[in-house]
């Protein structure tokens, strides 16, 4: 089938088996790109990324190598090279995916919520990203930013829920935040209450229903954050 999809059509089918991940299907996407543009930067990274996922990783770093002596300031090449060599030989195997505990997502009325957050990165962000995986709040003056363990911007909860996450942070509260979906233009995550101050002991963090759809999911986009495509690296931003 494969064989019959055009250029465009073929990316769009390698972001969405990364975003799915569905490494092995990225892999044999981007090498059909490949043999058609040996030089596509974005397929190149891509295909480099699927590699690593599924524990290949001195092919990976082939491919990265490969984006690097086409575009020498590439900075998502660049990045996982340094990630590359910055792990031991006896742990190469740390960037595979880990398996997810069953109990990760146990909702518990009150104190778990599912939230879409709004205002997200690009799509090369959102493609780094594992269900599971655990991201952390920002908090800023009047709002929440959710970043990675590394301080990246991946979106941001609803100005609603921040005010009233932020007066319960301020007041002793502490809360856990998991990866629980990603697609193309949507990133939920899952809240976990973890302590409660005394100021809101008898006080749950949450109401009604476990998931949360944000009331303005589309205002206020931030330049680039929406726009992101995996053959544009360029375009990758870091908040």
């Amino acid at each position: 089938m494969l064989f019959f999809m055009t250029d465009s059509t073929l990316s769009d089918a390698a972001v969405t088996a990364a975003l799915s991940q569905n490494w092995q299907e990225a892999i044999t996407v981007n090498k059909k790109i490949l043999q058609e543009s040996p030089k596509n930067i974005g397929a190149l990274n891509r295909l480099g990324f699927a590699l690593l996922k599924t524990g290949k990783i001195l092919q990976g770093k082939q491919m990265f190598e490969k984006v690097l002596k086409l575009d020498s300031y590439n900075r998502i090449a660049g990045n996982n090279i340094k990630k590359i060599h910055a792990m031991k030989k006896n742990c190469m195997d740390v960037i595979r995916d880990c398996p997810i505990s069953p109990l990760l997502f146990l909702e518990e009325p009150g104190k778990t919520k599912i939230v879409d957050c709004v205002n997200i990165a690009s799509t090369q962000i959102l493609s780094a990203l594992s269900c599971g995986q655990e991201v952390f709040f920002k908090l800023k003056k009047h709002s929440i930013d959710i970043r990675d363990a590394k301080g990246t911007y991946i979106g941001a909860l609803p100005d609603d829920l921040s005010f009233k996450l932020l007066m319960f942070i301020k007041a002793g509260n502490r809360y856990s935040a998991h990866i629980k979906r990603i697609a193309k233009s949507c990133v939920s995550i899952f809240i976990r209450e973890i302590h409660r101050g005394k100021k809101f002991q008898n006080q749950s963090s949450f109401s009604g229903t476990t998931s949360y759809i944000p009331y303005a999911h589309d205002h206020e986009t931030t330049e680039g954050r929406q726009k992101g495509d995996l053959d544009k690296p360029n375009e990758e931003e870091e908040h």
